[in-house]
Parts: C-alpha cells; sequence; structure tokens
C-alpha cells in the first residue's frame, strides 16, 4: 500500500497543483481499498499485473484530503476520574 501510495501521491500532486492548498492521499481510506485488491495483486498473470497496478493507483488516487496547516489539536478526553488507570481496570489491592 505504502508503495502505491507514493505512486499515487505523484498523480494527485499532478492534479492539484494549481490549486489554493496541497493534497495528499487518505492513508486510512487508502489501506482499506488494498484490502480488496491485494488478492487481485498476488495470483494476477504477468501480462496483467501492470494494468491492475495502474487501475489501484488511479483508484487510490481519488480520495485526497486537503493538508491544512497547524491543525493539531489535544483530545479531550472526558469522565475520566483517575489519569493512571484506564477505566475499564479495577484496582487489585
Amino acid at each position: 500500500t505504502a508503495l502505491l501510495e507514493i505512486q499515487a501521491q505523484e498523480v494527485v500532486d499532478k492534479r492539484t497543483r494549481n490549486l489554493r492548498r496541497s493534497y495528499q492521499v487518505n492513508y486510512a481510506q487508502a489501506l482499506s481499498k488494498m484490502k480488496h485488491r491485494i488478492i487481485l495483486l498476488i495470483t494476477a498473470e504477468s501480462t496483467k499485473l501492470t494494468n491492475l497496478v495502474k487501475q489501484s493507483v488511479d483508484y487510490i488516487s481519488k480520495t485526497i484530503e486537503a493538508v491544512r496547516p497547524d491543525r493539531s489539536y489535544p483530545r479531550r478526553l472526558k469522565n475520566i476520574k483517575n489519569n493512571i488507570h484506564f477505566p475499564a481496570y479495577k484496582c487489585s489491592l
């Protein structure tokens, strides 16, 4: 998936170079799509393999996300009484 994602990112860069923001491939979606195609890639004949790889790269390059700089926020964890243990764990003492 990572190798196909690199190729798909090059396609995305070419498609979106005139847009205001930069875009990147959604890696979670790429993994989700590749779990359906990995068997086809493994079992494909050598003549059909290049065509299948091109289709997979095109398929992955369709799910893109805008890169927004400085968009990192801490998670707000609600209803945690004790920060040492998770709520599912019981005290054994």
